[in-house]
Parts: structure tokens; sequence; C-alpha cells
């Protein structure tokens, strides 16, 4: 009997990345030694229509129309729409590596006791150089410890036991940093994790900018502010998280400042000035005193 996996992908489903899109798909459809089935998740209503009426005659997906743009929802209508014993997700310009679906799913489908396989990646960058995403030997040991310093779970590189990840634990509203958020909840909640460090996506790089940045580190505070009050881990955990939490506030104080956000980043900065980092962080007041002349007021 063929092993069989729902890959999720979300799209919105616009011209201009229809390429990418359909480059996803054909990746997922053309898995070797297993069934690789595409739940196609359009979402919201910026869809191109000729890319709408391709996916309406192909053959092999399932799709579904979520007319409500929500990253949130359609995360979990993807998962609703699961029928096969194990499932996965895949960003619509990212791509699976040919064949490399079978071996994880013959390891899960040996060792039943555990919900989530954890694979790796590579990142192509402009200039064709691969790069692996994960350091998967890091994380083996303590996953929601190592957590704080890289999420080890991201969209084609891990595979979810059906029966032990319900649609209602990806129904949460995490706008930002959503596997992270996703990962931390598969710890707190004691699913069993295996970590395999086969490359099984390769990933398409593109520059950050400022406010994607910004976007990043105030994300992350969110996080971090959740677990290090979430008695459902260890203390050790919860301190080590109000930790990066103080150094998540000094970094966005830094990053409020070159972007000229000076209220923003005198609030960040008082809110890091606890142990152990008062001292430290101290000494950055005066880069928001020195500046002072007439910007700080007028953006917050």
């Amino acid at each position: 009997m063929s092993l069989s996996v729902d890959v999720i992908v979300r799209t919105q489903a616009d011209a201009p990345r229809s390429k990418l899109l359909f480059r996803a798909l054909d990746s997922i459809q053309d898995q070797n030694g297993v069934t690789a089935r595409a739940i196609v998740v359009v979402n919201g209503q910026r869809f191109d229509g000729a890319t709408l009426k391709t996916l309406e005659n192909r053959q092999g997906i399932f799709l579904h129309h979520e007319p409500q743009a929500s990253a949130r929802l359609a995360r979990a209508v993807g998962r609703w729409l699961v029928t096969a014993p194990f499932f996965s997700y895949l960003d619509d310009d990212d791509v699976l590596i040919a064949g490399s679906l079978l071996e994880p799913l013959k390891w899960l489908e040996g060792h039943r006791d555990y919900d989530v396989l954890i694979n790796n990646g590579y990142f192509i960058k402009n200039d064709g150089v691969l790069s692996e995403s994960t350091h998967i030997a890091s994380h083996i040991k303590q996953p929601v410890l190592s957590l704080l310093d890289e999420c080890w779970l991201s969209p084609g590189a891990c595979i979810f036991r059906t029966a032990s990840v319900p649609a209602t634990m990806l129904n949460s509203d995490w706008s930002h940093q959503e596997w992270t958020h996703l990962a931390f909840e598969l710890c707190a909640q004691n699913k069993r994790l295996h970590f395999m460090d086969v490359a099984t996506v390769h990933y398409y790089d593109t520059p950050g900018s400022m406010s994607k940045q910004i976007q990043q580190h105030e994300a992350a505070l969110d996080l971090l502010r959740l677990v290090r009050h979430d008695v459902r881990v260890d203390a050790n955990v919860r301190r080590k998280a109000d930790r990066k939490y103080l150094r998540t506030l000094h970094n966005l104080a830094a990053t409020y400042r070159e972007d000229g956000r000076y209220m923003r980043a005198w609030r960040c900065h008082l809110g890091s000035l606890r142990p152990p980092y008062t001292a430290k962080y101290l000494l950055f007041t005066r880069k928001l005193l020195w500046p002072f002349g007439g910007r700080m007021g007028g953006n917050a």
C-alpha cells in the first residue's frame, strides 16, 4: 500500500506568482514512491481569473477558495480538508525536492508513537548558492529550549501525523512567526518529535527590508511574552525566554532608532533595563539622547 500525504499550499493565486505556484504543485505531484496530493487554499479575493481557472482544471489536486483573506483561516481550513494519514505545508514559491518525502514518511509509518517529523531544507540565494536552512543536530536534545535561538519548524520541512495534530491547533491567530508559535505549541502539548537531517525542500531567498526586520522583532516579542509566562514549560525555559525578551526589546530599540522612530525606541529601551542587562543596556541611553534634535516628537 502506497504511503500518502496531503500537502497544503496557501496562495493568493495572483498572476505575478502563478508560475511559482505551478512549480510548487509540480514538485508535490511529481514525488516518487508516495501518493502526494496538493490541497490548494486560494486565500482572499485578489486571485487572477486565468490562474484560478487553470487550478480548477488541474488533475490530482483539491482546490478550495476561502473568500476571507486570512493566513490563519487558510492554515486551519487546509488542515480541515486533510484526509491522508499525514500532512504537510508548502509555501507557494518553494519547491519540494524530488523523491524526498519517501524516507520521512516510511519512518513515520514505522514509528506510530511519534507525532511530527522535522526535516531540513536549503535556501537558494539569488546567486544560486545553497545554504542549510536548519542545523538539525542542535535541536534534538532540548527542542523547546533551542527554539529560543532558531525555529526548527518550517513549511516543506516537516510532516505531521493527522491523528495527532488537529485543526484546532492550527487555528490560532499567529500573524507573524506562525511556525515558531506552532513549534512551541507542539512542545507545550508534549507532542513526540523526531528530527531527521534529510533535506526535503528548496527555499528561495528574498532580502529583508527594514520594515520586515521590525515586524520580525515585534512578532518575536509577542511570542516571548507568551513563553515566559507559560507554566506548561519548565522554569529554565521561561527564564531563558525572559532574557531573550529583554535582548529583543534592546534590538528593537536599536532598529526603531535607525528608522527614526524615537518614541518607540525609548519605550523598548526602558523596558529592556532589567537584570541581568541593566548596566549593559544603560549605555545605549546616550545614543537616544545625543541625536535629539527634533526628530523624537514626530515619529511614534
